[in-house]
């Protein structure tokens, strides 16, 4: 008898359980990134009164006789569906078309040190901070500048796009080819007279702010600041990349003003009028920095200027931990690293939003649903007290 009471209060819980679900759906439905989940049911084991038997001679099989106990929850699973678009036009607004999270810094003090290991998420309402970096709402850096997949990069890096900063140009006297470095406001004149090569004889040495901002598809940015010079990323497909040949390189090219020019006389021939137009520099770079130190240079701190995004081998298997953040979980797979719009990476839009996969409709009409479930499994559980009650009365 009391075998269906169990039963019944079993799909309480269980539809208790799905409307809990539903109902942290529904609270997220403006939630930015937010994905949402759904229940499945599943049976409990039956107790078996007879098994089958199988046909003999003239008499026929006979199917088994069984008792099931009730259901339980058996999945709570992420829909990961595409949310839709919230145009704001805030260059630091980030959305991911298709497939893919943005990878920000985990700071916990319980890792021991900062920068140890990270979050994938799908909201991104970044800013930027006092010190230029590309942060979430709660502060944690955005993660940039990757060329490396499968593994987790043994060298952090952050997106960071100063908000002024020094634009260095130098002069070489017998080739007029113009070189160019960037450093942060403050730099010690000595750090970067050893930027210089071989043959230099003037350098102009220019204090910009930053003016505006977009990123690429592909997560590359490109920074204007107050002179009239854009520095942008890009990937060039026909060069090597010293540091690992089969990579594609990555080169940040910087362009001034149009019809900027280098400045007048800075080739060192007396002759004010014979200004070197600068038409554009390509700077070539191997790992996370803009620039790296010429020989027997120092490299100066510069800016990353690449977006990072991570796929995963079975997004089902993250691990939901506040603030619109995953982590990764003992099912989750391998979370490979890379550049947006490459592989099963999705491209990002700049100036936008994912706004919540929520679908409110499908939400009320499984509520509705659900709390029948509920009060049918409620009336079972007055049914059989009221059948216990009456047998007692008996006794």
């Amino acid at each position: 008898m009391t075998a269906g009471l169990y039963s019944a209060v079993s799909g309480i819980r269980a539809n208790q359980t799905r409307l809990n679900v539903i109902s942290n759906n529904i609270s997220n439905v403006n939630t930015i990134g937010f994905k949402s989940s759904d229940v499945t049911f599943a049976t409990v084991f039956s107790n078996t009164l007879s098994g089958g038997t199988t046909p003999n001679g003239s008499l026929g099989g006979t199917n088994p006789k069984q008792i099931g106990n009730g259901t339980l929850v058996q999945d709570i699973p992420v829909d990961f569906s595409q949310g839709g678009t919230q145009y704001t036009g805030r260059s630091t607004d980030l959305m991911i078309n298709g497939s893919g999270f943005f990878v920000v810094e985990r700071i916990d003090p319980n890792l021991g040190t900062s920068n140890t290991a990270y979050y994938l998420t799908r909201a991104g309402n970044f800013s930027l901070d006092s010190n230029g970096n590309l942060v979430t709402a709660a502060g944690n850096r955005v993660r940039g500048t990757a060329q490396l997949s499968g593994s987790l990069p043994t060298t952090q890096t952050n997106v960071n796009i100063p908000q002024e900063m020094l634009i260095v140009k130098d002069m070489n006297a017998t080739a007029n080819v113009i070189g160019t470095h960037f450093a942060q406001i403050g730099t010690p004149a000595a750090t970067i007279a050893l930027q210089q090569t071989a043959g230099t004889v003037s350098q102009n040495i220019a204090t910009v702010s930053l003016v505006n901002f977009s990123v690429g598809r592909n997560g590359s940015i490109s920074a204007t600041y107050s002179n009239g010079d854009i520095i942008t990323v890009r990937v060039d497909q026909g060069t090597i990349n010293p540091v690992n040949p089969s990579a594609t390189r990555t080169e940040i090219i910087h362009m001034p003003a149009e019809g900027g020019t280098y400045g007048a006389d800075n080739d060192g021939n007396g002759v004010s009028s014979q200004p070197l137009t600068d038409s554009g520099i390509v700077d070539q770079i191997t790992g996370f920095n803009v620039f790296n130190a010429p020989p027997g240079g120092v490299a100066m701190q510069g800016m990353q200027l690449n977006v990072q995004t991570a796929t995963v081998t079975n997004p089902a298997g993250l691990v939901y931990d506040g603030s619109n953040n995953f982590l990764p979980g003992a099912n989750s797979g391998t979370v490979y690293f890379g550049q947006p719009n490459t592989g099963n990476r999705g491209g990002v839009t700049s100036g936008s939003l994912e706004t919540s996969n929520v679908d409110l409709a499908g939400q009320f009409s499984n509520m509705i649903i659900t709390q029948r479930g509920l009060e049918a499994n409620s009336r079972v559980v007055r049914t059989q007290s009221e059948v216990l009650q009456a047998i007692i009365n008996i006794v």
